[in-house]
């Protein structure tokens, strides 16, 4: 048999302390049976990263593309990446992440099975770290965290799992279809990747040993920081459902049942500080919501 062909895009953005660890990660895994490249694309860096991955350049070869992206922003980086892939798979994981060493072999075997078109897998939280009390169950992911359990899963209605840009393989194909990803994404590649692959039917798996393990970084972890996420998630949602023609969530008797559920929580001060703390995210993200579709009214 030959040899699977996989392209690994790695996006940096002034974080040069950071990418040495996560490209030495990329090369301890297991390449049995596989070609596989890392392009690491240096998104408008102001820090010393070009001067880094010019050693790494030197320490690893031509496993390693080096590229880079004037503008900023996640959605142009792989744009960039995207444009110099030549594997039939592409993966994605983030410098603040370390893959396992079995992440390649996951890839490996789970795409020998040619119906499946792309994966994800759990990121973790390095050993000893602890999260506040006041963080409500759930809103791990605003931190990079996520992790669905041992038990492999397709993607499909019942379950809520989504593919994330920080641990993710697709074949290559599919960017054919789904061509580059649009300007207007700042922070919400990875949405909207998820929604379009979920409605065009695309089969994907959780893999629970397709795992990375995230670095946890202090200065994420206060209220201010998810307040600032609840705000982006609102814009994100809007604009993801306005790109892909979906209903509007504020049209929807559920939605409102639920903000006016989190309303009436807040102004009677009920619940725990984690619970009262997920009733404030919420309408936030609600109003970040309602204020991105009359903004995009108010300008068509």
């Amino acid at each position: 048999m030959s040899a699977l062909d996989v392209d690994v895009i790695l996006r940096t953005h002034n974080r040069a302390d950071m990418l040495p660890e996560a490209v030495a990660s990329f090369f301890a895994a297991d390449t049995r049976g596989i070609n596989a490249r890392l392009l690491v694309v240096d998104n408008a860096s102001s820090d010393n990263t070009q001067a880094v991955l010019t050693d790494l350049r030197a320490r690893y070869g031509d496993a390693l593309v080096p590229l880079y992206e004037v503008r900023p922003g996640p959605q142009h980086a792989l744009n960039a990446a995207l444009g110099v892939v030549c594997g039939q798979i592409v993966a994605c994981f983030d410098d603040d992440e370390r893959i396992v060493p079995g992440w390649l072999q996951a890839i490996a075997r789970e795409f020998a099975d040619p119906a499946t078109d792309y994966i994800a897998g759990p990121v973790l939280f390095p050993q000893g770290s602890s999260l506040p009390e006041w963080l409500p169950d759930g809103f791990n992911g605003a931190l990079g965290f996520i992790d669905h359990g041992t038990q492999r899963r397709q993607f499909a209605p019942g379950f809520h799992g989504m593919l994330t840009q920080g641990n993710c393989a697709l074949r290559a194909k599919i960017f054919e279809e789904f061509g580059p990803y649009p300007d207007c994404f700042n922070t919400a590649e990875d949405r909207w990747l998820n929604q379009w692959l979920t409605d065009q039917g695309k089969r994907g798996f959780y893999c629970p040993d397709f795992g990375v393990t995230h670095l946890l970084q202090p200065a994420r972890v206060n209220r201010d920081y998810f307040r600032q996420w609840a705000r982006r998630e609102g814009r994100d949602l809007a604009t993801c459902d306005t790109l892909l023609s979906r209903p509007n969530m504020l049209a929807q008797r559920w939605y409102w049942r639920k903000i006016a559920g989190c309303a009436a929580r807040r102004l009677m001060g009920a619940g725990t500080s984690a619970e009262r703390f997920r009733d404030e995210l919420e309408l936030r993200v609600a109003a970040s919501y309602a204020a991105t579709c009359l903004g995009r009214r108010a300008a068509a």
